[in-house]
């Protein structure tokens, strides 16, 4: 067996199959096979044509030039690699590719090695030899039977203790199936409370969920979230009665370790909860610490507040206009029941937050309420991650402050390593600050925790169209695409990529896609607009644009100054970019890195603009 080494990776030739530090990697067919071709002639220049000709011998459809840039894509994700900075694999442009990664050649087993005897011929065996061989082998078998016999007696080997877990969406058993958001939200609970467990890894939520209704089975599941451990679970509700059945299952082989019902009243959903918990934690590792105290005041939040506060965690996972509404005003609910309880105004802070960003609501409502709420929680919860990253968020976003808001968001990643939205938040100041190549760094580490999150593959594109690398903010944004293709996002950022590379087309009919799937968010208008300029079509894109100044909501004035600088009309783009100054637009902070504001950053009117921002009003 042929199994070659190169950093944290295994890779059996012969199978062949990708294991990192041991644990099996979930790559296509041929992806793999491109691997095995690279790797196992290291430093050398494998050429398109060359690849063309190994892969796809006889096609004649004239997609090549996809198909192998779709297959190092696929690759260099499964190795969690970057064509700008690569560690295994390197684009030699217009020419091919080329593995620069040592490879070390593993040693076969002893067995391996001894020479297999030439076969002989068959020779017909008579009944009475047969039955005499029969006779010398059940001799044979008694014998090392009972010489293993106190082995077989002895008490099984213990396993291994489990490291890590990831906690599945709990099935709702109820009757009700509107009651998803409880069922959702005890598991999304649960988690939060595993990850309070100091030496216990908790896979995040984003990724765990991504896999619902999957047939995958537990070892399959396992692989895909790099977990030892899955905690899978169903709720049934009937009326302020609970029936909960959690079990705990060992992802490395499908066998269930443990598993219990629970029937308890709402009143003591958190009590119940926190048994669940600790019973989990004990399973896995043994005698875990936990991380502190629990706020007291949580045991009496009435139901119908901790109910109002997963229906308001249920639409935030939304992440639509519509969605984080409706969060706002069920944590609101939750808020006037129970004032104290810190998650539901951390879940505030975050939807108003997440509002601003996309210019679903004004930022001077959005920005200070979510600041409001954020210094809230930090008051009844002072190690807050959530809440630090919020006020870091606020501090980028409407203050302009780039050093507060890094002060903020390092603070949150100390609170908590593992929080992929702190890292991913951080790396989106980066961007604004021009430190594209830690952005990359920070938003490839936010894509590791959490590697099913829709946002952040999707925001890795962001980070590379920012830095000029377009080719690779293409591939990024199909890999989040693979992940959900109704991702609105997605479409948006490629538009833009697509415009930057001259493909004007391309960038038209995929912001049409976004204006589609996102119910014609004022972004997604402005930005085709944009691009309707550019390629000479004036007259649509100035309907465009009127038809958002005529509208009830809220207009991104920033947006519309870069669609009015495609008509050329400059007087527009700094009337535009002044009243999106003087509301503290959150994307004002891009001013000095929008690839598309590169011709107004030539102008007179951009010194005193940079130097509003800079200096933070």
């Amino acid at each position: 067996m042929t199994t070659l080494q190169f950093g944290e990776f295994e890779l059996d030739c012969d199978q062949p199959v990708l294991a990192r530090r041991g644990r099996p990697v979930n790559v296509q067919e041929l992806p793999l096979r491109l691997l095995v071709l690279l790797a196992t002639h290291p430093g050398e220049l494998m050429t398109r044509e060359a690849l063309f000709q190994h892969f796809w011998p006889q096609d004649t459809s004239g997609l090549l030039d996809d198909n192998l840039n779709t297959l190092v894509r696929k690759l260099r994700q499964a190795l969690n690699d970057s064509a700008r900075s690569s560690r295994f694999i390197e684009t030699v442009p217009k020419k091919g590719y080329r593995f620069i990664a040592p490879v070390i050649s593993v040693a076969q087993p002893m067995e391996a090695l001894v020479e297999t005897a030439p076969a002989q011929p068959r020779k017909q065996i008579r009944p009475l030899a047969l039955a005499g061989l029969c006779i010398v082998l059940l001799g044979s078998l008694s014998l090392l039977l009972y010489s293993q016999l106190p082995h077989l007696l002895s008490p099984p080997v213990e396993r291994a203790p489990l490291s890590s877990v990831a906690v599945m969406p709990f099935v709702n058993a109820s009757e009700n199936n509107q009651r998803d958001y409880f069922s959702d939200g005890l598991a999304d609970d649960l988690l939060s409370r595993l990850s309070g467990f100091k030496g216990l890894r908790v896979v995040s939520r984003t990724s765990s969920f991504a896999l619902r209704g999957t047939e995958l089975d537990a070892r399959n599941i396992g692989q895909r979230l790099g977990t030892d451990a899955l905690v899978e679970g169903s709720v049934r509700r009937d009326g302020e009665q609970l029936r909960i059945n959690v079990r705990l299952v060992d992802a490395r082989d499908g066998y269930q370790l443990w598993s219990r019902s629970y029937q308890r009243e709402l009143t003591n959903i958190f009590a119940v909860q926190e048994e669940i918990a600790q019973e989990i934690a004990g399973a896995l590792a043994g005698e875990l610490h936990g991380a502190g105290e629990r706020n007291a005041t949580v045991s009496r939040i009435p139901p119908a507040a901790y109910d109002n506060y997963l229906k308001g965690r249920f639409y935030w996972h939304k992440r639509s206009q519509s969605g984080l509404l409706a969060a706002v005003d069920y944590f609101e609910q939750s808020i006037a029941m129970a004032p104290d309880y810190a998650p539901a105004w951390a879940g505030l802070a975050d939807a108003l937050a997440v509002l601003g960003f996309y210019d679903y609501l004004a930022p001077s409502e959005a920005f200070t309420r979510a600041r409001g709420a954020a210094r809230r929680t930090l008051q009844l919860d002072p190690a807050n991650a959530s809440a630090e990253a919020n006020l870091g968020y606020v501090a980028l976003y409407y203050d302009w402050d780039l050093k507060q808001a890094e002060s903020h968001f390092l603070q949150a990643i100390a609170f908590k390593p593992d929080s992929s939205k702190a890292h991913q938040w951080y790396a989106n100041l980066l961007v604004a600050a021009g430190r594209f190549g830690e952005a990359e760094r920070e938003m490839r580490r936010a894509t590791e925790l959490d590697p099913l999150s829709l946002i952040a593959n999707a925001a890795l594109g962001w980070v590379l169209y920012h830095a000029g690398q377009y080719d690779m903010a293409l591939e990024q944004l199909a890999l989040a695409q693979e992940l959900d293709p109704d991702f609105e996002l997605v479409y948006l950022w490629r538009g833009w990529t697509l415009e930057a590379m001259g493909d004007l087309d391309g960038a038209k009919a995929s912001l049409q896609e976004n204006v589609s799937r996102s119910q014609g968010s004022a972004i997604g208008v402005a930005s085709l607009a944009r691009v309707l300029a550019l390629g000479g079509q004036a007259a649509e894109a100035s309907a465009l644009l009127a038809g958002l100044e005529s509208g009830d909501g809220y207009i991104p004035s920033y947006e519309m100054a870069k669609a009015y600088l495609a008509l050329g009309d400059l007087s527009a783009v700094a009337h535009w970019l002044q009243r999106a100054a003087a509301q503290n637009s959150h994307s004002m902070v891009f001013l000095n890195v929008d690839p598309q504001l590169a011709d107004f950053r030539e102008t007179a009117a951009y010194t005193p603009l940079a130097e509003q921002v800079a200096s933070g009003h």
